[in-house]
């Protein structure tokens, strides 16, 4: 009897990666009530998979202070979402007679909370939410209360109109 088996629910071989990799899925009704919950400028963040942070000409280059390790730390704030930061370490290397080089030696992202309570993470416990879960979330959304059979023909007359 396979091991599956035995404990009370055969799973497929997809279920049996899943779990020995530790990443559940979240459900589409705990996407939702993310959703409801977080700003769009969070659900932007999201729903585009990567957070928008300034680039060195943009923003400068300054440090806000010195690890254990003597590398330079500098911080940058999402400027969409505001929630997420990212601390990046910098050495810097002096060669004989040559100017002063610098290189991120390594990088994290932080989450902070926002100032009325939001989150940009989930809640524990509640699986891994992808950015196409949140943008069919806010598609369903945006959405709801439609009838398909209407959204179809305005896409055809859209279509239509579009070929003309």
């Amino acid at each position: 009897m396979a091991e599956g088996a035995a404990a009370g629910t055969p799973r497929s071989i997809q279920g049996e990666q899943q779990q020995e990799s530790g990443w559940i899925r979240a459900s589409e009704e705990d996407v939702d009530l993310y959703v409801d919950r977080v700003s769009d400028e969070v659900l932007a963040c999201r729903e585009r998979g990567r957070h928008l942070f300034p680039t060195i000409r943009q923003a400068g280059i300054h440090f806000t202070g010195v690890d254990d390790d003597g590398l330079l730390i500098r911080r940058l704030t999402c400027t969409c979402c505001q929630l997420a930061v990212k601390v990046e370490k910098w050495e810097g290397v002096r060669g004989r007679g040559r100017r002063t080089r610098f290189q991120r030696v390594a990088s994290h992202l932080e989450y902070r909370t926002g100032p009325d309570g939001q989150a940009y993470l989930a809640p524990s416990g509640r699986g891994h939410m992808t950015p196409r879960q949140i943008g069919d979330s806010v598609a369903s959304k945006a959405l709801a209360g439609q009838s398909l059979t209407a959204l179809r023909k305005a896409a055809i007359r859209a279509s239509k109109e579009e070929g003309r």
